[in-house]
């Protein structure tokens, strides 16, 4: 019930055990319940039941046929891809929230969600609140005891997910367990049950993932929920732990415990055989045969234009575990929702993040994080409808699917003028994996997602220097904006090698009173340092052809850059138009995007023009006749269809965009 805007749970009868079945087979079955404790066995005599054919297609798994994505087995391996958002927990409402937000989801065609059980509703194990003396209406109960009304109101929650066809993926629990304070305050191991001073058996956070005390206490907690929830169909999965570090001897051994090792009666813990996964998953983690899917997490802070290049190449960078693979979470800002930079709500980043997800071979939609305070206000659904209706019609268990390649777009442009080419720096704090770029007419080669951050010499274990292969039609300039610095810098351009220019920064204020470069500085306490705001461009001329420039902070701590400017660099015949594709060899599915269609330049009021005339070739698809079909992807409506013919693999097949406003999808498939 509602008590004022709060939802207030009251114990209806008394509590008792009940015995949850999902059947996978036709047929009389015959069952007896058997109960052990410590004073003894007793068992039931033996009953039987009837069980006949249902609509519902059973428990999601890995497909056989395409490894890559997710399928129902049991039903002949139908795909299921994922389309859908974070749901983590609930507002003011409870459970009532979640009636709301589902039923706007599935209304616009979305069928998966996923649920965090470490918040005030559904969080089975904690300790309780001061001054609590462990009554019935607590909520929490310490170590080793499970809240039975969040356990209930988990229930209320699947079951209203399920009635309106959407999968869940419950996430266990969240890295702030094991920490203090937080910049959301969401650290929890003051109050952490497994912690000593609450009479658990750590007494430090890393602990956990060896404490043989806490591994039973664990282990138990495991075998009840997949107990209670595991009979769900519509359970998409299993997720250890959100953004924490498990080591991976720990997840191998709960995922084993699960599938196989947590027997009882002769059963695993998890008798269904539900997916299992985890974030934040290293190289070491991915590679388990005990994890199911690979899962990825990406934010700016207000700094990346663009999700769809961040997400199509985190797609391809997890290929190699030959797993389904998606962006569990995606936003504008990991501080702040992204109302605070689409106030309107029009959902530019999201469709974007959905639509370049779709066609880079991941097994689901990126899942945009801002569900309570952006999507569901702001009635953010649009984008879900036209991606769901798409991602039904492909045939994503057929065989494997795999990134495309494409020549060039072009325009037949009679007069060819030069334009600046913009690159934006996507990559956050770390080691990058690659700081070679190629920076072709469209952009960076392969959308590659440049570093935001220069490494000076005393971080040696993340510093790299990066280098672009340009090639200047006509003589231009390379312009950087560095908007922070930590500490000082001093910032390199190297033109083939040789210095054209270095721009020493410093953060601290002048010793001499005089005017800083900066525009604002602030001391951090933690690092003893202090960190500025610059927010200006530095350049080098550059004169025409091809040439390697490199950027290396030489000296001081770090400095951050938001964007890169080749001026008079662009090419008039090569429109601003961004493909992304993957086929299965007989099929393919693409996305054309106006690359300057993004969120920032939409709030910045930038024309964004309009792409017309485009041609390309898409390569890889085997010989014979293709029907292509033009997705709007707003509507979801299929706008026009061309044919197209393929002599001979590799041969490419001829692409003839239509008008390019925003963006536009294209399934391509042979005639019958």
């Amino acid at each position: 019930m509602i008590d004022g805007k709060w939802e207030r749970l009251t114990p209806s009868g008394d509590a008792d055990w009940r015995v949850r079945l999902t059947a996978d087979e036709v047929g009389k079955w015959s069952w007896q319940l058997i109960a052990r404790d410590r004073s003894g066995q007793v068992q039931s005599t033996v009953h039987s039941l009837s069980v006949i054919a249902g609509r519902d297609p059973g428990f999601v798994g890995r497909s056989s046929a395409s490894p890559g994505m997710f399928a129902f087995n049991s039903a002949g391996g139908k795909p299921y891809f994922a389309v859908g958002e974070n749901m983590c927990w609930a507002g003011d409402k409870g459970t009532f929230d979640f009636d709301t937000w589902l039923r706007e989801l599935s209304d616009s065609g979305g069928n998966w969600i996923r649920i965090w059980m470490n918040n005030g509703h559904t969080m089975l194990e904690a300790m309780p609140k001061k001054g609590d003396k462990l009554s019935a209406t607590s909520g929490f109960h310490g170590l080793g005891m499970y809240a039975l009304d969040h356990a209930w109101a988990l229930d209320r929650i699947l079951d209203e997910a399920e009635s309106r066809g959407i999968y869940s993926m419950l996430c266990f629990g969240t890295y702030g367990e094991f920490n203090t304070g937080g910049y959301f305050n969401e650290g929890q191991w003051p109050v952490n049950p497994y912690n000593v001073v609450n009479g658990g058996p750590c007494k430090v956070p890393m602990d956990f993932w060896s404490n043989l005390e806490a591994k039973r206490y664990y282990q138990r907690r495991l075998r009840y929920i997949a107990a209670r929830y595991g009979y769900r169909t519509h359970v998409h999965s299993w997720e250890f732990f959100n953004e924490a570090n498990p080591t991976p001897p720990w997840v191998a051994e709960m995922a084993d415990f699960l599938k196989g090792s947590g027997k009882f009666a002769g059963l695993p813990a998890d008798p269904y055989h539900h997916l299992v996964s985890t974030t934040y998953g290293s190289d070491a983690i991915w590679k388990l045969n005990q994890v199911d899917f690979t899962m990825s997490h990406n934010y700016g802070t207000g700094n990346i234009p663009d999700h769809a290049p961040v997400i199509y190449v985190d797609a391809l960078e997890h290929r190699k575990y030959d797993k389904p693979h998606f962006m569990a979470e995606f936003g504008i800002d990991w501080r702040v929702d992204d109302r605070q930079y689409d106030p309107k709500g029009l959902g530019i980043n999201l469709h974007n993040g959905i639509w370049s997800a779709l066609v880079s071979g991941s097994a689901g939609t990126g899942m945009i994080w801002y569900w309570d305070n952006y999507v569901s206000p702001l009635h953010v659904y649009k984008p879900f409808v036209a991606a769901s209706k798409f991602a039904a019609q492909i045939p994503w268990t057929a065989a494997p699917w795999s990134p495309l390649k494409f020549a060039a777009p072009v325009t037949h442009d009679q007069q060819e003028t030069f334009t600046d080419l913009i690159v934006y720096a996507g990559e956050g704090w770390g080691k990058v994996r690659v700081f070679d770029y190629k920076i072709g007419l469209m952009g960076v080669q392969d959308h590659l997602p440049v570093s935001q951050f220069l490494y000076s010499p005393a971080k040696p274990e993340l510093r790299t220097v990066p280098v672009f292969r340009v090639n200047y039609a006509r003589a231009g300039k390379f312009s950087v904006r560095v908007t922070t610095v930590s500490g000082s810098s001093k910032i390199r351009f190297l033109i083939d090698g040789a210095i054209a220019r270095e721009v020493a920064l410093d953060a601290a204020p002048p010793k001499d009173g005089s005017k800083p470069a900066y525009e604002s500085t602030n001391f951090v306490k933690e690092y003893s340092v202090y960190q500025a705001l610059f927010n200006k461009e530095f350049s080098v001329d550059v004169p025409s052809g091809a040439h390697l420039i490199s950027l290396d902070n030489v000296d001081g701590d770090w400095a951050s850059i938001d964007k890169i400017t080749l001026t008079n660099y662009r090419s008039s015949r090569y429109p601003e138009l961004n493909l992304y594709g993957s086929g299965n060899g007989r099929e393919a599915i693409i996305w054309a995007e106006n690359a300057r269609h993004n969120w920032k330049n939409v709030a910045d009021k930038q024309d964004f023009g309009v792409i017309r005339g485009a041609t390309s070739e898409v390569l890889g698809l085997s010989a014979g006749r293709y029907v292509i079909e033009w997705w709007n992807t707003e509507t979801g409506e299929v706008i026009s269809k061309d044919k197209g013919v393929v002599t001979s693999s590799p041969a490419g097949l001829k692409l003839h965009f239509p008008v390019v406003a925003t963006d536009i999808a294209a399934r391509m498939y042979k005639e019958q």
